[in-house]
């Protein structure tokens, strides 16, 4: 996992940028973003919950989920900007509650065939605060090693 911290060409905002390799195919991988009932099984950090999934992946499409945590439930929502399988997501991100209630970001998702797997490289724009980019950093990274478990559950089928 290789994470960056970048400014914005406004130098305000800040970007977080991952990188993670998958064994599995960029299908798989887009699938496990796109397809609401594979949401429902890997998304988010570990230790949560992600209910009510919704997945319209087209672009002007809606998504949207909720995280149940143990200190309450995180709903977030967005629109497909992009869709282009099995290589790239451009979705916007907006958190329904908390400290980010409100504000759009943007989270784009890339997939390349990489050794004989897919590498993963995640853009998330738009973040306000360098606190608030190191936990969805943490949030990232964690949902990257869920997405794992899933695609090797999968490919093991």
């Amino acid at each position: 996992m290789t994470p960056t911290n970048l400014l914005d060409e406004t130098g305000t905002r800040l970007i977080l940028r991952l990188t993670r390799h998958f064994v599995a195919p960029r299908e798989a991988v887009f699938r496990a973003w796109t397809d609401p009932e594979a949401l429902a099984v890997w998304f988010g950090p570990d230790g949560v919950r992600t209910r009510k999934v919704v997945s319209d992946a087209r672009p002007g499409g809606c998504f949207s989920l909720e995280i149940y945590e143990s200190d309450g439930v995180y709903p977030v929502s967005g629109v497909y900007r992009e869709v282009t399988p099995p290589d790239r997501l451009v979705v916007s991100w907006i958190w329904g509650n908390g400290e980010l209630e409100g504000l759009e970001t943007v989270v784009t998702v890339e997939l390349r065939e990489a050794d004989g797997g897919t590498e993963l490289t995640l853009l998330h724009e738009g973040l306000p605060t360098d606190v608030a980019r190191g936990k969805h950093e943490g949030g990232w990274v964690s949902s990257f090693d869920c997405l794992d478990r899933f695609l090797a559950d999968t490919q093991a089928e």
